[in-house]
């Protein structure tokens, strides 16, 4: 993507830091401010030309709701971002009102998620992120677009270390306390007069209004000259062709005259504006336009809109373009859509009693829709949640798992907002289910910070509505998270909890996870013989229970823990054991996985020629998994295999891909694969040191 904006991808430098490229598209039809737009390239000359020890160029764009400040700050960024090699980041901070107010701490993880920090190294309390960001971003050239702020304490978190960086903040407040960053501060206005009809006549049609222009002018001033009042306005006119210009200036000229002594300033002419597209929409779309706005999260999509009417996904559509159409919708991608924060209260203020199930339906379909997209990436896996029985005799939803999981990972934002809200309003069950169905994305993709904090909602929900298997699962879910970073104390303390949770249910699935998941937390801290007992116990609950796919992944634990504990004979036998079940039930990532400890048993067999063959029937199935994790750890396994043969070049080559693609998420395989690439170059370098110990 191109500095046009709109994606929020990061692609890669040539020395493999991601460039984050983060910027909204520029809105239709901007127009004028050239002033603004001046100040804020005379900010950013100024700080250019200063010193290389000085702050970055704070500007906050300040002005009343509606008036454009969005607009401009991101037409400029858009057109500057090429002076901005390190990237440019966004964020909305959704400040115009208090209780829907990003924390800085959750902007500021998403931005060094961004900048390749991977998430266990992004730090829980506050100042400490900062402090990071900071160190990050020391030297670096960067663009900053932080909207919707509400206060300075907002935003002082967000500003980089380097000079080289830009800050373009926007507000409705004046934030004073930034003046101590240095801030500079661009104030805006409504339209001037010729503006605000040079925008209504692009909206229009220029050979629309021809001759009319005093009402066009009349109508500006009805619309406060603020730009979104006149986008609204224009987009009914537009899809009114046979209308004068005079009928909407006597409509808006009486909703305003019975609303201005009620408004504040500026109010009377965004409520009329608004009022007046309102009453002219269809039945179906004002119904939408009501019950939509009550989606907590940022982008609406076709699907998530069908489900808070209960209707088609075509009559959703149909809704949606004809709120686009009259501009109280922005299209911010194909089937995804977005309000202005003033259009979503107007809409949120209308009376409807319908609006109180939205969030439980929407939540319910996501929780369907993402069942699909697990099903994909993992087929056989056992679910509390009982949507997956629904789905069994389905068409799969998506080609592969890695669509799935791309489909997950994109609308994760959201789906936590959505969440969150279902938790606060005590619909518990469903939070439970929503929780319990991020395994397979947080299982592959590695958000830690976001497992960890959905968990923590999920088990309350589900300790809520004293549902203890699903309590049980989750904590197991959550515990994995810990194991994953090597957290062993946090992780047992949270399986002894679901093992207890699960005896007392009578749920031996449950315990059977628990205690596999302790044996882990041993094998971690290197208590091999713990480990094999605990995995043993759980295999024989998975046999008695008749789940095989279980017993083969107890197998491979057993024989993974025998081979690190360099007994090979014993870790053979287990590991071919695993293999011929998963052969068996058909489990195909299931068996690559086990190849990768029998490859290397081959390899120090001195079997390197077996060894590669199987790694390469490995690598054929991670690559499709859409898991970075997995497709590391057979580069991991290929390095190993490599310096038992003595090309210690390949090895570290194999081991620089295998950080590439998990870096980001890092955990244990990262701090693992660090490690052996340090022992690598220390065993090249002084050849008489003993070859470095497997870090599987």
């Amino acid at each position: 993507m191109g500095d046009d904006g709109a994606s929020t991808t990061a692609v890669r430098s040539p020395s493999g830091t991601p460039i984050p490229r983060q910027l909204p598209p520029v809105p239709a039809y901007f127009t004028s401010r050239t002033a603004e737009l001046e100040a804020l390239d005379s900010a950013a000359a100024g700080r250019e030309a200063a010193s290389v020890d000085r702050s970055p160029a704070v500007t906050v764009v300040v002005g009343p709701g509606g008036v454009g400040k969005t607009a401009l700050a991101v037409t400029w960024a858009v057109r500057n971002a090429g002076r901005f090699p390190s990237g440019q980041l966004y964020a909305d901070l959704r400040g115009f009102s208090p209780e829907t107010a990003v924390p800085p701490e959750d902007a500021l993880g998403a931005f060094l998620r961004a900048l390749g920090v991977s998430p266990e190294r992004v730090p829980v309390e506050l100042a400490e992120q900062a402090a990071l960001f900071r160190t990050t971003t020391a030297g670096m050239r960067l663009l900053l677009v932080v909207d919707n702020a509400i206060s300075a304490a907002q935003v002082r978190p967000l500003i980089p270390a380097s000079s080289g960086c830009v800050v373009v903040v926007t507000s409705r407040l004046r934030l004073d306390g930034l003046h101590a960053e240095g801030a500079r501060f661009v104030d805006m206005a409504p339209l001037p007069e010729k503006h605000a009809v040079e925008l209504l006549t692009r909206s229009v049609g220029e050979s629309r209004v021809a001759g009319e222009l005093s009402d066009v002018t009349t109508l500006a001033a009805l619309c406060g000259r603020l730009p979104i009042a006149l986008r609204v306005a224009g987009a009914r006119l537009a899809s009114r062709p046979t209308w004068p210009v005079a009928r909407m200036v006597a409509e808006l000229r009486d909703e305003r005259l019975r609303l201005t002594k009620l408004s504040p300033v500026g109010e009377a002419s965004l409520t009329a504006t608004f009022d007046s597209s309102y009453s002219a929409l269809s039945p179906h779309a004002a119904r939408l336009y009501r019950l939509v706005s009550e989606y907590p999260g940022l982008t609406v999509e076709v699907g998530a809109a069908a489900a808070a009417l209960r209707v088609s996904d075509t009559e959703a559509a149909d809704g949606l373009q004809e709120l686009a159409d009259a501009s109280l919708l922005e299209e911010v991608r194909e089937g995804g859509y977005r309000f202005h924060d003033l259009v979503r209260l107007h809409a949120r203020a209308l009376p409807d009693d319908e609006r109180f199930e939205v969030v439980p339906r929407i939540a319910t379909w996501y929780l369907h829709r993402m069942t699909r997209a697990n099903m994909v990436v993992i087929p056989m896996r056992w679910r509390v949640s009982t949507v997956r029985a629904r789905y069994e005799d389905s068409p799969a939803l998506f080609a592969t798992g890695a669509d799935a999981l791309e489909w997950l990972d994109e609308r994760l934002p959201d789906i936590i907002a959505v969440l969150e809200e279902t938790s606060a309003l005590r619909q518990d069950e469903l939070a439970w289910q929503l929780c319990e169905a991020f395994w397979e994305l947080f299982l592959y993709r590695k958000h830690y910070q976001l497992w960890i904090r959905t968990h923590e909602v999920g088990i309350a929900a589900a300790h809520r509505c004293a549902h203890a298997i699903a309590e049980a699962r989750l904590r197991c879910q959550l515990a994995r998270a810990y194991l994953d970073l090597g957290r062993f104390e946090a992780a047992e303390s949270e399986c002894l909890k679901a093992a207890e949770l699960a005896k007392g249910a009578g749920s031996r699935h449950n315990e059977s996870v628990a205690l596999d998941q302790l044996g882990m937390a041993a094998q971690g801290r290197g208590d091999f013989e713990r480990a094999v007992e605990l995995f043993g116990q759980s295999l024989v609950i998975e046999g008695e229970l008749g789940i095989d796919r279980g017993v083969a992944q107890r197998h491979r634990r057993i024989g993974e823990a025998f081979l690190q504990a360099g007994r090979t004979a014993d870790a053979a036998r287990h590991l071919r054991l695993g293999q011929e079940l998963f052969k068996e039930i058909g489990d195909v990532k299931g068996e690559a996985e086990l190849t990768l400890s029998l490859a290397r048993i081959d390899a120090r067999a001195g079997e390197i020629t077996a060894a590669k063959r199987e790694l390469e029937r490995a690598a054929a199935v991670f690559d499709e998994s859409g898991s970075a994790v997995y497709q590391s750890d057979v580069l991991v396994a290929f390095a190993e295999v490599a310096e038992l043969e003595g090309d210690f070049g390949a090895a570290r080559g194999h081991l620089l891909k295998a950080l590439d693609l998990c870096g980001p998420t890092g955990g244990l395989r990262v701090e693992r694969a660090r490690a052996r690439l340090a022992a690598l170059d220390a065993r090249r370098d002084h050849p008489q040191q003993p070859e470095p110990a497997s870090g599987e």
